[in-house]
């Protein structure tokens, strides 16, 4: 990946070429500003995604942030994810929050609940601002995004969470992909308490009958049917991507998918088929801890397809994927 500037450079010449020559020049990725965020639009002018930094007017987005992605699409521009669904009006999109850390700095320690839940944590005055979506790199192929996010404590930033967002489509129109990168550094101690859902969260579509896969079929897990938002040890086993499709009032098919990175903690996978969202927990089988001055960066890929998703097909795009 070559640097923003000459990225920009490359780019003028090239438009400069084009008028020499006569020739229009190719057609990109574009982000697009929108009264609650940005949308980033492929070169055809169709919507892949949106980043919400605030609440778009007539949603009942409960809870105090929003930075996420919303919506993500497939192919053919169905919304893959939702927003404030009626089960759970503290759902965006795909989006990244914990809800019981501990911030420790000079001897205290003061907790936060980012995500909204508020069961083990406070969340009156606990936030996620953003400070800044920008579009890095764009072309005919896909388009580098990054978002820089401010976790507040009141007037304190606890956290900084930045985002790498890259957006491109399957060949064939197999689907759309999301290789998203986190990274969090913070000047406290950070500890992420246990706990089975948490972190990383694809909120998908639940208006019809859906279902869950793994790489070993359809998720038909005996022991634990249902994750517990308690019980940590519920939760669904670790592997490396979950999968879920709805079929919708229209007949039409959505699938999504998240692939877990190896090089991020084990995570088991909070799976309440009531709820519809894909959760890997890295904090699931223990307290994670992001020491001061010391990220933590995370990876996963999130994916909307129109129609099913192939198990063969998911395994071998995951296989590529983090092997890298």
């Amino acid at each position: 990946m070559i640097d923003r500037r000459s990225f920009l450079a490359l780019s003028g010449a090239a438009l400069i070429g084009s008028r020499v020559t006569g020739q229009a020049p190719a057609r990109a990725y574009a982000l697009e500003t929108i009264p609650a965020g940005k949308t980033l639009k492929d070169p055809d002018g169709k919507v892949v995604l949106s980043y919400l930094t605030s609440k778009p007017d007539g949603i009942p987005l409960a809870g105090n942030s929003v930075c996420c992605i919303h919506p993500f699409n497939t192919p053919a521009g169905e919304a893959a994810t939702d927003i404030a669904p009626a089960d759970h009006r503290d759902h965006r999109g795909i989006f990244f929050a914990w809800h019981d850390m501990s911030f420790t700095k000079n001897g205290q320690t003061v907790k936060g609940d980012f995500w909204g839940w508020g069961a083990h944590a406070p969340t009156d005055g606990r936030v996620i601002k953003n400070r800044d979506v920008t579009l890095v790199r764009a072309d005919a192929n896909g388009a580098d995004l990054e978002v820089v996010n401010d976790w507040m404590i009141g007037a304190d930033r606890v956290l900084v969470a930045t985002e790498a967002i890259h957006a491109s489509q399957f060949a064939g129109g197999r689907g759309l992909a999301l290789d998203l990168r986190y990274s969090f550094a913070s000047d406290y101690d950070v500890t992420l308490n246990p706990m089975a859902f948490t972190g990383f969260c694809f909120r998908a579509r639940k208006e019809g009958p859906y279902t869950f896969f793994n790489p070993d079929g359809e998720v038909t897990l005996e022991k634990f049917p249902n994750s517990n938002a308690n019980r940590p040890e519920t939760d669904w086993p670790a592997k490396p991507w979950y999968s879920h499709r709805v079929t919708l009032q229209s007949g039409k098919v959505v699938s999504s998918a998240v692939v877990d990175h190896p090089s991020n903690p084990s995570s088991l996978w909070h799976g309440a088929r009531s709820v519809s969202f894909l959760n890997p927990c890295i904090s699931a089988q223990g307290a994670v801890q992001i020491p001061a001055g010391k990220p933590l960066t995370l990876r996963y890929l999130a994916i909307a397809s129109d129609g099913d998703m192939a198990t063969d097909w998911l395994n071998g795009v995951a296989e590529g994927w983090r092997s890298r």
